[in-house]
């Protein structure tokens, strides 16, 4: 029921009785729409993200689970990102305006919790986003898996360095030096594999410059044997019914290993004789 108030000053005002309004409407509350937790920067009015762009963004979302590495997508972005070109001092607007379009799941959910103008500046969208999902806990875990590396059942040296070399690059500022490296590696390798790296010496009496280079000899090794074997394919030998092939398949592999260890004596002197010369 509408009631009229009066008074000798002021026009009759309408009061609304709230009990003769649906009951729905005294509880029906609309939230605001919340702003951008990133201020944007200002732009042209003809600015135009580039469709090729975004379709890429999208496709390299970052989703902030567990073994997600915030580090390499935020390298991954930028590349991507330096791919276009939108003009002089438009690169910060840029890259403020399509970040938030390289995450999903988990990673985007963080981003709308963050309050209204966090992030004012691409670098402080960077800082933000790393301490998230990079935490100390998530760098002593890397570290402590880095300290307990070891060679897996099967696992050639090829494999074990580029996998070594993998966890490295994901524990960013691990802080170790080449030396310690190179010894928590050797220690992690199985008998056999340690004693490939001891032909023609003990592989740690090198120094750790010429540790590294005598692994990364190996991968390339590895490498060219893997694109001979490709390009130059062995012919295939019939074995007769009946006839034993242990001892065929014995020398073809004896064949197999005095070839690649003529090749890394080779290989190895020849780092020898460069470190002499230096």
């Amino acid at each position: 029921m509408e009631k009229f108030k009066t008074s000798p000053d002021f026009p009759p005002v309408i009061v609304i009785d709230p009990d003769d309004q649906p009951m729905w409407s005294s509880t029906r509350t609309v939230a605001p729409t919340p702003s951008s937790d990133i201020i944007q920067l200002r732009i042209s009015d003809n600015f135009r993200i580039k469709g090729t762009h975004m379709q890429w963004i999208r496709d390299n979302q970052f989703d902030g689970r567990i073994r997600s590495d915030p580090h390499r997508h935020v390298a991954d972005f930028l590349e991507i990102t330096n791919l276009f070109q939108y003009g002089k001092n438009q690169e910060e607007a840029v890259k403020l305006r399509t970040f938030p379009f390289s995450l999903s799941g988990e990673a985007k959910t963080w981003l709308n919790e963050l309050n209204e103008g966090t992030i004012t500046s691409w670098n402080e969208w960077r800082e933000a986003f790393i301490s998230r999902y990079f935490s100390p806990t998530k760098f002593k875990r890397l570290l402590n898996e880095i300290h307990s590396f070891h060679q897996l059942d099967h696992e050639t040296l090829f494999d074990a360095w580029l996998r070594m070399k993998e966890m490295l690059r994901a524990c960013y500022g691990h802080g170790l030096t080449k030396g310690m490296i190179i010894q928590i590696f050797y220690r992690g390798l199985d008998d056999p594999t340690k004693g490939i790296l001891d032909v023609g010496g003990i592989f740690l009496y090198n120094t750790p410059n010429e540790a590294f280079k005598i692994l990364e000899y190996k991968t390339l090794l590895k490498l060219d044997f893997s694109d001979d074997s490709q390009n130059n394919p062995k012919p295939k030998t019939t074995i007769f019914a009946g006839e034993s092939n242990i001892n065929f398949d014995h020398a073809i592999l004896m064949e197999k290993f005095e070839a690649l260890a003529i090749k890394i004596d080779s290989g190895f002197l020849k780092i020898k004789n460069e470190f002499k010369e230096m």
